[in-house]
C-alpha cells in the first residue's frame, strides 16, 4: 500500500509523458507531431494549433503541447483557418 501512495504523490508533483501522436489537420492536410505531458491533479484542456493554417485543437494535458511539423498542407491554398467560416 505504501508504494501506491508514493507513486500517486510522485505523479502529483512531477509530470510524465502523456502522448506522442502524429496528426493530420482536417482543414489543410498538414501533418504534425503533438507531444504532451500529464501531471496528476493538474490536467486541463490545453490548446495547440496546426503549424500551417492555425486551426485550434485541444488535448487534456498539464502543459501546452509541443507541435512539430512533419509535412506541409495538401489543399493547395494559403489561407489561414478562421473559426466559424
Amino acid at each position: 500500500m505504501e508504494g501506491d501512495e508514493f507513486m500517486s504523490d510522485w505523479s502529483a508533483r512531477n509530470g510524465y509523458p502523456g502522448g506522442d501522436n502524429e496528426e493530420k489537420c482536417n482543414f489543410c492536410g498538414c501533418k504534425y507531431r503533438v507531444q504532451y505531458s500529464l501531471q496528476d491533479g493538474h490536467n486541463e484542456r490545453e490548446e495547440y494549433y496546426c503549424p500551417d493554417c492555425g486551426k485550434e485543437y485541444g488535448v487534456r494535458a498539464s502543459l501546452t503541447p509541443t507541435v512539430t511539423k512533419i509535412s506541409g498542407r495538401t489543399d493547395n491554398r494559403d489561407v489561414k483557418y478562421i473559426e466559424g467560416e
